[in-house]
């Protein structure tokens, strides 16, 4: 399913994320507190986000398991289930924000430089 999917790309997007953070010169010249200070909120979006994606594939997973292809999960009544699926869905909203602001604020020349902001701290 699609929250499998998201929960693969989500990873994947953890890793690309701190990969850039490594190649900052901030990051170069020991200035990860500044990093994670600035973006924390990203990272723990991520986090979280990637969280709910495995959570909700692994419970589609389970109620899927041993049943016929047919099987329509949504006819049991799941409560649980359905509110966990309408938080991944809100919180893809403020994954998807929060990474797009970061990949662009992570654009600025300053942190591949030595620059005004590191002398700052």
């Amino acid at each position: 399913g699609s929250s499998g999917i998201n929960a693969e790309y989500g990873v994947l997007a953890l890793i690309i994320l701190f990969l850039v953070f490594f190649n900052t010169y901030v990051f170069k010249a020991g200035f990860v507190s500044i990093l994670i200070r600035k973006f924390i909120a990203t990272i723990v979006v991520t986090i979280i986000y990637l969280a709910l994606c495995l959570g909700l594939h692994v419970w589609a997973m389970k109620l899927r398991w041993g049943k016929d292809e047919n099987y329509y999960i949504w006819d049991e009544g799941k409560d649980g289930f359905l509110i966990l699926y309408v938080c991944q869905r809100a919180g893809s909203v403020l994954y998807y924000f929060f990474y797009k602001r970061t990949t662009l604020r992570l654009g600025d020349p300053n942190y591949y430089k030595d620059s005004v902001l590191l002398r700052q701290h």
